[in-house]
C-alpha cells in the first residue's frame, strides 16, 4: 500500500511537471526598453528585429555607439543628434 501511494504521488508530480513545461512554449515577446533579451535570439532592444517598427526604436542615442534608428549613421555623425550638446 505504501509503495501505491508513492507511486501514485509520483505521477501526480510527473504529470504537474509536464503541464509546467508546456506553459514554457507560448511565445516570447521582445520587450524593447528593458535591456533584456526577452525573446533570447541574441539580439536586445532595438537591435532586435522584432523591435524594428517600435516607436521606441526611431530615435537616435548620441553617444551610445549604437545606429539606434537604423538610418546607417551612429550618434553624432548622425544628423538627428546635431543640436546634441556632446556632438
Amino acid at each position: 500500500m505504501k509503495y501505491f501511494r508513492y507511486l501514485i504521488v509520483s505521477m501526480l508530480l510527473l504529470t504537474g511537471a509536464v503541464v509546467i513545461s508546456s506553459c514554457s512554449d507560448d511565445e516570447v515577446v521582445e520587450i524593447c526598453n528593458d535591456g533584456i533579451d526577452n525573446d533570447n535570439d541574441g539580439f536586445t532592444d532595438c537591435d532586435d528585429n522584432d523591435c524594428m517598427d517600435d516607436a521606441l526604436c526611431d530615435v537616435e542615442i548620441c553617444n551610445d555607439g549604437i545606429d539606434n534608428d537604423n538610418d546607417g549613421f551612429t550618434d553624432c555623425d548622425d544628423n538627428d543628434c546635431v543640436n546634441d550638446p556632446g556632438c
